[in-house]
């Protein structure tokens, strides 16, 4: 298949889809629940699914002194080929119900078709979830009970079990995860935990993937009284919390990504214990709403978050760059360049133990004869997972004739997938940069450069094209390099650390659906 990326300036990467946002009432908090009912009652209703599709199914609780169905749905793959499959809790919001899930879009739905993991959708007590004594109800019971009854059916893989909440659902989640060993993994959005449930020790590391946005006025991003009188902590003290109680490294990869037309600031915290990680992102100008425009599949997202975490034998995932002065990384520290700066991100998306090699064959000056002599002299291996090839400003700037660099370019793209082991989609072709919208290009600039380095990337887009290559079109945001000195190196003519950036939102869900392909 070919993937071509042809974005305009900061563009969001083509991997993002839909999610539709939920409307909220309310969101929950911490604490304990003051009603905890003896002589509780269940009644185990789940059988092993005859047709697939979806199943609703109770269980009776005793809430303040009466007997009382609670119900929840279950969501199975339409075809299901596996003995075992994980399992997701989805909470709602105050005010909603599991079916709100089902509703707002297919993104949940398309996951579990496609066999990634079994859906239960449970319905909170009075349309609410009981976090801090929202309602009479037990909830932390009602979804221990209802683990209990899956572990008579062998289809649900109860060692991979994982939250996601939005709202009052998250505060839930956030007490769940606290208070029982349910969860590997826990994704509260728009509510981090409240004072209380902060103060709780788990009794187990968990991996969370928590979503704020820093004008939400119903929970605080700095924290402090918020909806319904609770009293949260920080967002950033509850992602420091989690990361406290697996072990991890507390300084974070701290990073900003783009969604649909929000910036997101992203922090990672790494290294903690049994592969667990830590993440924390702050949308910037947003407020209670997990919207993010019809680009953004956050359910998606989410789901990758969680794939990582997982005990499969640590990975060396190798790298290798081949191009020139814009590949070296001309006039930028040693790991700003877009090879390194890729190699961080994905290391970002994998788990703490696994690991990653780069090899770089480039230099400032080089033709695409200098990088085949350059190959030619360095024989690198075969077993690389992914593979970039950026190369062509030199033929341009030294006037080689075109015909040499479609030759050569030809060679080179050959020469790369064997470097990928003979696979063609473990390669990425990328765009020239334009040095004519920087000081120091501008001034020897004969007036054609733009349009003969235009020939040379129509040339590759297309060849990417008919040969089922991936290209990822980067010129654009060199293009922004007068109205916008950031992107320009010290040096007046390279791109800039923030420009490199800027290339790797676009490589990188290029580069993982490369590294996921068998």
């Amino acid at each position: 298949m070919v993937t071509l990326i042809n974005n305009t300036f900061r563009t969001p990467s083509r991997y993002l889809a839909i999610l539709t946002c939920f409307f909220l009432l309310s969101c929950g908090g911490g604490g304990s629940s003051e009603s905890t009912p003896a002589n509780q009652t269940q009644i185990g209703i789940i059988e092993p699914p005859v047709n697939v599709g979806f199943d609703e199914s109770t269980i009776t609780q005793v809430i303040d002194g009466q007997l009382v169905d609670r119900s929840f749905l279950i969501k199975y793959p339409d075809n299901q080929t596996k003995d075992k499959y994980p399992v997701v809790f989805f909470f709602h919001g105050s005010g909603g119900n599991a079916q709100s899930w089902l509703d707002s879009g297919s993104e949940v739905t398309d996951l579990i078709d496609a066999e990634n993991f079994i859906g239960i959708f449970p319905n909170g007590y009075e349309s609410a979830w009981n976090v801090s004594s929202e309602t009479e109800a037990d909830d932390v019971e009602f979804i221990s009970l209802i683990v209990n009854e899956l572990t008579a059916i062998d289809l649900f893989d109860l060692d991979n079990v994982y939250g996601i909440g939005i709202s009052n659902g998250a505060g839930i989640v956030n007490r769940i995860a606290k208070e029982t060993t349910i969860f590997t993994a826990i994704a509260p959005l728009i509510s981090q935990q409240t004072i209380s449930v902060g103060e709780t020790v788990p009794t187990a590391a968990m991996s969370v993937f928590q979503l704020n946005g820093d004008n939400d006025e119903l929970v605080p991003l700095a924290g402090g009284n918020g909806v319904a009188g609770n009293l949260f902590m920080s967002a950033k003290e509850s992602a420091e919390n989690w990361a406290s109680n697996a072990n991890c490294n507390m300084t974070p990869l701290e990073e900003a990504i783009q969604w649909g037309d929000k910036t997101l600031v992203q922090f990672t915290f790494e290294g903690c214990i049994n592969n667990h990680r830590v993440r924390y992102l702050v949308a910037q100008d947003s407020g209670h709403s997990v919207n993010f425009g019809e680009s953004v599949d956050l359910i998606n997202i989410i789901w990758k978050f969680f794939s990582t975490i997982d005990n499969s034998p640590a990975q060396n995932i190798k790298l290798l760059a081949l191009g020139d002065s814009y590949t070296v990384g001309q006039s930028v520290c040693t790991t700003c360049n877009f090879p390194q700066q890729l190699k961080q991100s994905l290391a970002a998306e994998y788990t703490a133990n696994d690991t990653f090699d780069l090899q770089i064959i480039a230099q400032t000056g080089w033709t695409t004869t200098d990088l085949k002599n350059a190959i030619a002299t360095e024989n690198p291996a075969s077993d690389f997972d992914l593979v970039t090839l950026l190369i062509g400003v030199n033929n341009q700037v030294r006037n080689k004739p075109m015909s040499l660099y479609e030759s050569e370019f030809a060679e080179l793209v050959d020469s790369a997938i064997s470097f990928a082991g003979g696979d063609a989609s473990r390669l990425i072709l990328m765009s020239i940069p334009d040095y004519t919208y920087t000081p120091y290009g501008r001034s020897f600039d004969s007036g054609n450069a733009s349009s003969e380095l235009l020939e040379y990337n129509n040339f590759a887009q297309q060849y990417g094209v008919t040969n089922g290559l991936a290209y990822v079109y980067i010129t654009d945001i060199t293009q922004n390099g007068l109205d916008n000195p950031d992107l320009v190196a010290s040096d007046g003519l390279h791109p800039s650390d923030l420009a490199y950036s800027y290339f790797v939102e676009r490589i990188l869900p290029v580069a993982l659906e490369a590294l996921e392909h068998d």
